[in-house]
């Protein structure tokens, strides 16, 4: 089991090719920002929950591999947005 500290979050790369709310659809194969959902969240995060749909940076995001699934752990303040 992961269990986030701090301000830190754990994101699942969306199976979704594209995400569409109110008129926006985002192509999350760009190859810059990445659409994922939220698994885990630290103690000191805010703003984000647990199963949120957050849009990411992958240059700021770190990959890990746990249990043979791909995860992202990023901080707070490089979640771009919540959908």
């Amino acid at each position: 089991m992961l269990r986030c500290i701090g301000k830190n979050i754990i994101v699942e790369l969306s199976n979704q090719n594209e995400y569409e709310k109110n008129g926006i659809i985002i192509k999350s194969n760009n190859s810059l920002n990445l659409i994922g959902n939220v698994i885990c969240v630290g103690n000191e995060v805010m703003e984000i929950k647990v199963g949120d749909k957050v849009i990411y940076s992958q240059s700021d995001a770190k990959k890990i591999i746990y249990e043979s699934n791909e995860y992202y752990v990023l901080n707070e303040k490089d979640i771009l947005a919540i959908i």
